[in-house]
C-alpha cells in the first residue's frame, strides 16, 4: 500500500485526537480530489480538509489531516476517530473495486498501529445517508470484505476511466463515425469508442487540457472518460444554444464554489448564446464558444430573462395522493420516497423521460427520480 502525501497547508489544527473507531464517508461528488475537498472545507471556515484520508476512484490514497489532529467530519466523534472519505456520490454510483481494495488495506494499516478499531459509517452517528447506500458498509463492519483483483471492466485505467452509475444525460452524439475514448492524460483507451446517437452526460469542457469530460454508455455499463475537444461540434445538447444572453456582459466562473466569491474567469458577450448543461449548488453550468472560436464552459449567476429556467424548480401535478420517488430513471428502480400534490422540487437534470430532483423530507434534503409527466416547471 502506498499513501500519497498531499502536503496540505492547514490554517491552525487542534491536536489531541485519540481514535477508538474508524468512520467512513463519501464526498457526495462524482469527481474530486483531496485538494478540492480541502478548498471546500476551508470555504466553510475550517482549518482545512476534515478527513484524515481520502481515496480516489483509481484507488490512490491521499493524506488529509494528521491522525493525531482532531477531525472535522462527524459531529460528536471528531476527537475519537479516524475519518476516511471516498471520492464519488455513493447514493447514485458504486465505489470502484480499486477504492474498496484500498480502504481495506488502509483500515488494516490503521489497525496494525492502533489496535482492532471498529468501523462505522457517518450515518451511524449523524442524520445523513453518508457513506451512501452503494457502499458495502456491513462488509467492513463485520470484517467480511475480501480484496480481489481489479477487473478491467471495473477500473480500466488509473487516469480517469472507470465505470459510473450516473443516470443523467444532457447531450446526444451527432455526426458520422465513432469517437475515440481517452483517459485524462489524453491516452487512447484501446477497444473503447462512443457512437453516433449515443446519449451522454457532459461534465465539463476543458480547452486548456484539450479534452471534454463525460459519462458515456458502454455495452453493459456506463463509463467516465474523456474525448478530444475537437469533437465538441458533435455534441448536441438537450438545450442546445437555448441560453440567450441579454444586452449586457454576463460573468462566468469555472468553479461553482467561486460564484460571487472570487473574480470571474470569463465573460459572455451581449446577446451571446450558450447551451445549459446542469446545475451545481443552484448555479447553472453552460457551455459556449469564446470569441476566438474555442469551446469553453462555466457557471453563471445571472440568467437574464430566459424563456425556460433550465434545470430549475418544479411542482408536482396530475396526482391524486402522492408521487413515488425512485432510486433511478425507471419504474424498475426501487421506491425511496414520495411527494405530495403541488409540492415543490429542485430539478437537477433529465434522464429518458425522468427528472432527477432534490426534495425536502423530515430528515433533510433527498435526491431521486420522478416521471417528468408529473412535474410542471415553475421557474
Amino acid at each position: 500500500m502506498y499513501i500519497n502525501q498531499s502536503n496540505i497547508k492547514f490554517n491552525g489544527l487542534k491536536y489531541g485526537n485519540n481514535p477508538n473507531k474508524i468512520i467512513i464517508h463519501n464526498a457526495d461528488h462524482p469527481n474530486c480530489s483531496v485538494y478540492d475537498i480541502d478548498k471546500w472545507h476551508k470555504g466553510n471556515g475550517w482549518s482545512g480538509i476534515g478527513y484524515h484520508y481520502f481515496i480516489r476512484k483509481d484507488g490512490s490514497i491521499w493524506t488529509g489531516r494528521p491522525e493525531n489532529a482532531i477531525g472535522a467530519h462527524t459531529i460528536g466523534q471528531n476527537s475519537s476517530s479516524i475519518g476516511i472519505c471516498l471520492e464519488g456520490a455513493l447514493m447514485r454510483e458504486k465505489p470502484t473495486r480499486a477504492q474498496l481494495n484500498s480502504i481495506y488495506e488502509l483500515i488494516a494499516d490503521v489497525r496494525k498501529r492502533r489496535g482492532n478499531l471498529p468501523v462505522y459509517g457517518h450515518k451511524d452517528f449523524n442524520n445523513t445517508d453518508c457513506p451512501g447506500k452503494n457502499f458495502p458498509l456491513s462488509e467492513f463492519k463485520n470484517n467480511s470484505y475480501r480484496p480481489t483483483g481489479v477487473s478491467s471492466e471495473t477500473v480500466v485505467s488509473e487516469n480517469g476511466f472507470y465505470t459510473s452509475n450516473e443516470e443523467r444525460t444532457n447531450a446526444t452524439i451527432v455526426g458520422v463515425g465513432d469517437i475515440e475514448v481517452l483517459d485524462e492524460k489524453g491516452k487512447v483507451i484501446q477497444g473503447r469508442h462512443i457512437s453516433s446517437l449515443d446519449r451522454v452526460f457532459v461534465l465539463g469542457i476543458y480547452p486548456s487540457r484539450n479534452h471534454i469530460e463525460l459519462i458515456y454508455p458502454g455495452k453493459d455499463e456506463k463509463y467516465h472518460a474523456y474525448i478530444s475537444i475537437e469533437n465538441y461540434s458533435r455534441l448536441s445538447f438537450d438545450y442546445h444554444m437555448q441560453y440567450k444572453n441579454d444586452d449586457g456582459v454576463t460573468y462566468v466562473w469555472w468553479d461553482s464554489k467561486n460564484v460571487n466569491v472570487k473574480e470571474h474567469d470569463e465573460e459572455l458577450q451581449p446577446h451571446q448564446k450558450a447551451s445549459p448543461m446542469y446545475r451545481t449548488g443552484g448555479w447553472l453550468r453552460i457551455t459556449f464558444y469564446r470569441e476566438d472560436g474555442t469551446p469553453s464552459d462555466g457557471y453563471v449567476r445571472y440568467e437574464g430573462e430566459q424563456k425556460e429556467r433550465f434545470y430549475r424548480k418544479g411542482k408536482v401535478v396530475n396526482v391524486r395522493t402522492s408521487l413515488t420517488v425512485r432510486s433511478g430513471a425507471g419504474t424498475n428502480y426501487s421506491a425511496i420516497g414520495s411527494l405530495e400534490p403541488n409540492e415543490n422540487v429542485d430539478i437537477l437534470g433529465k434522464a429518458e423521460g425522468w427528472y432527477y430532483i432534490e426534495y425536502n423530507t423530515s430528515n433533510g434534503k433527498k435526491k431521486g427520480y420522478v416521471s417528468e409527466k408529473y412535474i410542471e416547471t415553475i421557474q
